[in-house]
């Protein structure tokens, strides 16, 4: 009836085009003078209520299974593998899958540090799980692996629950890893007796577990708790953690790290405490590397990158310049150059996580379980519209959740979809998973041959790419102004989020961004919008007449609109706006609505000011207003509360001698309502399909 109405406007009424017949005999005059009544509109459009299986046939119904489909389900590379067109996408995925491998290769080791974990397990975390991945994942593009935020995070548990001191600590399957890597000192001194090595493949088994059990759930719609701004936000304090964590290497000075609120403070704190030890010969490679990188991005790349068939692998030869550098000038141990250290041929056994640590692991794994979960959701969405496929978010889940729990045997952190991986992978012609298959083959060369190599790469490289990667994540400050012009709310969001990221923590900053993110839903949903509306002349087009001066009222009727949904938490606010409209005041409520309004005026209503004796009322005259109409048309969602809110205005109404009308109810709040008895006390005579149902019942009614 609404869209019927809305490709009417502008023409004179005609009900017969709306199918209003009666056996084919009543005719279109009788309607133009006579309203139709909602339970007149349901009879002539045979409305029948929806039915629903019982609660106890849904779930027979959703635990039958073919075992085909699951299969099919879980396993999607068996739906997509075999419609693959070799000749037209093999070798796009391996030019992808090999630049890919590339990119694995210094970000993979430069973010293994920021776990606190060595280099090594950057690389296997870019081969096992995402092996599993390219058989249980529904996206095509996304390049799964090291990502700096989650890594980031994990290393608050790494740092936490792991004993640095450890003679052991440096041992994997039989072997060392050199301790002249970076010297971790924790500011409380405690020892637990497990490796970092232990904790993170204990962190990445938790958030596995979180991720399958969210997936066993469908509850992969929670990634919409993580609204854009807030990711802004968040990202972008994430960033300032990551820089902090890397000064250190940059400048070649060793200083505690801290857990907990004001950490960076802290941090900033030791290292102007330190100052004196910094290492020159570090700052300058730092220096070197940091205006390399940067020119190149800055200024080369976009000059070359479209004449180029792949991309030019800038951070690898940077890791390959400063191995070689480190190699022939000896910079560990003449200048004292922190370095990688030995980093292990072959691939680790596998070995079952701690799982004594796993109940102090289960807050930190769940938001380490979203971030990353939010994080592959954005990439996979932005592909998936872009080149028009499907995925399936709770397949999703059950994908990177395994995918962590295999990875955890394996001595992995929990992994995420990388941003620039992602989009180089796709922009050089990749066409599905097999490009991530490739890059696992490449690695896999990597793993069992040619580690060796990058052992005496300085750390400040590292960090040196970390740094300059970040610069998309800063950029985002840019967008803070732009966001609070155009809702205050999500600049508020977006600032919150970031200082709580800051000063607080990571996981803190994440989940006071989400509150504050509900809490702002929730003010804006208390607050519906409600005006007035009014009638463009010789039409059915019913306007607000603030906004639209060819809108006019029709004497003796108030129509007045709610848009929003009607719920126990907003009924107050509703009831006294729509009472403030029509010009009439509810019960207890006179001297707040003057008070509180005291500019306003209203049309056909004046308010006068009486003495009694000694005391003085205010009160309403309205003279002309006779029929009250409120348009439902905007209500999508009514709740007990609400229905009875409304029963109770329509007899304080109809007490007064004024007529209270309802008009285009939706089906599903008309529906709530007759579930909850709402027309045992209201007449269905007075509910219409339309305003102008409505318009034309209450001009009889003021005429009789």
């Amino acid at each position: 009836m609404r869209n019927t109405i809305e490709e009417s406007r502008g023409k004179t009424w005609k009900p017969h085009e709306y199918g209003l017949l009666t056996n084919g005999h009543v005719s279109s005059e009788y309607f133009t003078q006579h309203p139709c009544k909602q339970t007149e509109f349901d009879k002539l459009y045979q409305y029948s209520k929806p039915q629903k299986l019982a609660l106890r046939k849904r779930i027979a119904k959703s635990g039958r299974c073919q075992p085909g489909k699951t299969i099919v389900s879980l396993f999607p590379i068996l739906d997509w593998l075999p419609k693959y067109e070799w000749k037209e996408n093999t070798i796009n995925d391996i030019v992808s899958g090999f630049t890919v491998a590339i990119m694995h290769i210094p970000q993979g080791m430069a973010y293994a540090l920021l776990g606190g974990v060595p280099a090594i397990v950057g690389l296997y975390m870019a081969f096992f799980p995402v092996l599993l991945y390219v058989l249980m994942g529904t996206s095509r593009h996304v390049s799964m692996g090291t990502f700096a935020v989650v890594c980031m995070m994990a290393s608050k548990s790494v740092l936490t629950y792991s004993d640095t001191q450890s003679t052991t600590h440096q041992m994997m399957n039989g072997t060392g890893f050199n301790t002249t890597g970076p010297t971790v000192v924790l500011a409380n001194n405690h020892s637990t007796g497990y490796t970092p090595v232990q904790v993170a493949t204990a962190v990445c088994f938790v958030v596995g577990l979180w991720q399958v059990l969210l997936g066993i759930c469908r509850l992969g719609v929670l990634s919409v708790l993580l609204s854009d701004t807030l990711v802004s936000g968040f990202t972008t304090g994430a960033a300032i953690h990551v820089l902090t964590s890397q000064v250190k290497n940059l400048l070649g000075v060793k200083v505690p790290r801290h857990n907990g609120p004001l950490k960076i403070i802290y941090t900033y704190i030791d290292i102007i405490q330190n100052i004196g030890q910094v290492n020159p010969i570090a700052i300058g490679i730092s220096a070197v590397s940091i205006i390399f990188l940067s020119l190149y991005n800055e200024v080369i790349k976009p000059r070359i990158n479209k004449k180029l068939p792949v991309p030019l692998p800038i951070e690898l030869i940077a890791v390959i310049a400063g191995t070689l550098v480190s190699m022939y000038c000896n910079l560990n141990v003449d200048y004292k150059v922190t370095i990688v250290g030995e980093v292990p041929t072959g691939l680790p056994e596998p070995n079952l996580p701690p799982l004594s640590l796993l109940p102090n692991l289960l807050v930190d794994g769940l938001v380490i379980a979203i971030v990353a979960f939010s994080v592959n959701m954005s990439m996979a969405s932005i592909f998936a519209r872009k080149l028009n496929y499907g995925i399936d978010a709770n397949q999703e889940l059950l994908a990177s959740g395994a995918s962590n729990i295999l990875g955890s045997f394996f001595s992995c952190l929990p992994f995420a979809a990388s941003l620039s991986r992602s989009l180089i992978q796709q922009a050089v012609g990749g066409k599905t998973q097999l490009a991530s298959v490739v890059s696992c083959l490449l690695l896999l060369l990597v793993l069992l041959l040619i580690g060796p190599f990058f052992e005496p790469l300085p750390n400040c490289v590292l960090a040196s790419i970390v740094v300059v990667a970040l610069k998309g994540m800063f950029m985002q400050m840019k967008d803070l102004p732009v966001i609070w012009r155009q809702s205050p709310f999500d600049g508020m969001i977006w600032l919150t989020t970031f200082l709580a990221v800051v000063l607080l923590d990571i996981d803190y900053g994440l989940g006071l961004g989400v509150a504050l993110s509900l809490l702002c839903v929730l003010i804006m949903g208390q607050r519906p919008q409600v005006c007035r509306l009014g009638q463009v002349p010789n039409t059915q087009i019913y306007l607000d007449i603030n906004r639209y001066q060819a809108a006019s009222e029709i004497p003796g009727i108030r129509i007045v609109q709610v848009a929003g949904g009607l719920h126990f938490a907003n009924k107050e606010h509703v009831r006294r706006k729509v009472y403030r409209l029509i010009g009439e005041m509810p019960e207890n409520d006179t001297k707040d609505m003057i008070v509180k309004d005291p500019a306003k005026t209203y049309e056909q209503t004046d308010v006068l000011e009486k003495t009694d004796g000694d005391s003085t009322t205010l009160m309403l005259e309205t003279t002309q207003v006779r029929c009250i109409i409120l348009d439902m048309m905007s209500v999508c969602f009514v709740d007990p509360s609400a229905i009875k809110i409304l029963v109770t205005m329509y007899k304080d109404l109809k007490g007064r001698g004024l007529t209270f009308c309802l008009a285009d109810c939706s089906a599903t709040v008309h529906e709530r309502m007759m579930h909850c008895n709402f027309f045992d006390d209201f007449p269905d005579s007075q509910v219409f399909p339309s305003v102008h149902d409505a318009v034309l019942y209450a001009q009889q009614s003021t005429k009789s």
